[in-house]
């Protein structure tokens, strides 16, 4: 009986992972979600903290400062996007301003990615370590400070046109606490009202980011059931959902390495999550991006490849872009010292497969 159930198990595991998604509505939002193409993030550069706080925040995670050529690398490389990830607690004064150093320095890492002719992705990264609690006891206080942040980025990048895009929030959550990750009912509804108030600052700011495409999450950009079908989407029809998505790492998922070949189990799987995204946000017309999925396992390299390919492939069928995390350690595609690739196989299953 129980080879019997296994086999018809299997059988419609294989069924579900043929049969194609119906076409999602083909609203400006979706649209623009699938033209965004292969991603990568600029990790641990921009959004480095340390306290005490060192001389150079951007270089004291190990990597070296983000200068023009890196992102020629990647376009040419065949990414289309890049995500920078930016933690601003550090950089604001007494009086909640950012350090107009700090923005400047922002500013120039934006206008690398987008003379390049790649998207560029701007968003509040590590920013949990400090103000950004998503708890009744703190809520009027991180909205406060959120809103204020968007007021002053907006208003730098007003004139920037539709290549530059707004990430609200990275994984906002309750660090440190037994739902870190899983989230709970009030907390949900606390980042929905997060959101909700960025926007209407950043809308409000002038020039075109009344019509700036911008991504909101869920609790801890989670791909947990109940925390992203508790995001409630605004009436706005430049508005995106940005999803985090490890599929290969041990904190996030039961595949903890990549040292058997993709099994038909382990497809299922992601195909399964990847559907729930879909039934949830895009087959309603609202445009999604996995705006960080990775694997760190980097002595299975032709199985790591395997298992991006078809990530990637199967989220581009069906409207999504996806954003592989780089931190320059764990994570790495790029040696940002040599300026080069460093795992080409990862690397290509990745941007191989992105939307043209």
């Amino acid at each position: 009986m129980e080879r019997i159930i296994a086999l018809f198990m299997s059988i419609i595991s294989i069924i579900s992972i043929i049969l194609p998604f119906p076409v999602a509505p083909q609203t400006e939002s979706v649209k623009f979600a699938s033209s965004l193409g292969a991603g990568w993030n600029l990790g641990n550069t921009l959004d480095s903290w340390q306290i005490p706080e060192p001389d150079d925040t951007e270089t004291c995670w190990g990597n070296p400062k983000a200068g023009k050529a890196l992102f020629s690398l990647l376009k040419e490389s065949g990414f289309n996007s890049v995500r920078i990830p930016v933690t601003w607690f550090q950089h604001l004064d007494a009086d909640g301003r950012i350090e107009e150093d700090w923005l400047d320095r922002v500013n120039e890492v934006v206008d690398y990615v987008l003379d390049n002719d790649m998207f560029a992705i701007l968003n509040i990264q590590h920013d949990d370590q400090d103000w950004l609690i998503t708890d009744n006891e703190h809520e009027q206080n991180a909205t406060s400070i959120l809103v204020n942040l968007w007021k002053q980025i907006a208003q730098r990048f007003a004139d920037y046109d539709e290549k530059l895009i707004f990430d609200i929030m990275n994984e906002p959550r309750v660090v440190g606490t037994e739902t870190e990750w899983n989230g709970t009912p009030e907390a949900r509804q606390i980042i929905n009202r997060m959101n909700s108030a960025a926007l209407k600052a950043i809308r409000e700011s002038g020039g075109n980011n009344a019509d700036r495409y911008i991504f909101i999450t869920d609790y801890a950009a989670s791909d947990i059931e109940e925390n992203y079908t508790a995001l409630e989407i605004p009436d706005d029809s430049h508005i995106m959902v940005s999803l985090h998505y490890y599929p290969g790492t041990a904190h996030r998922s039961e595949f903890n390495d990549c040292a058997e070949k993709l099994s038909l189990k382990e497809k299922y799987k992601i195909y399964k999550k990847l559907r729930g995204f879909y039934k949830t946000f895009a087959a309603k017309g609202i445009g999604v991006c996995i705006t960080e999925c990775g694997w760190t396992d980097r002595e299975n390299l032709e199985n790591l490849a395997e298992r991006a390919k078809f990530v990637v492939s199967t989220a581009n069928k069906i409207g999504f872009c996806c954003f592989v995390w780089d931190n320059g350690a764990d994570f790495r595609l790029i040696d940002r010292n040599e300026l080069k690739i460093a795992y080409p196989e990862y690397t290509n299953a990745i941007t191989n497969q992105r939307v043209r």
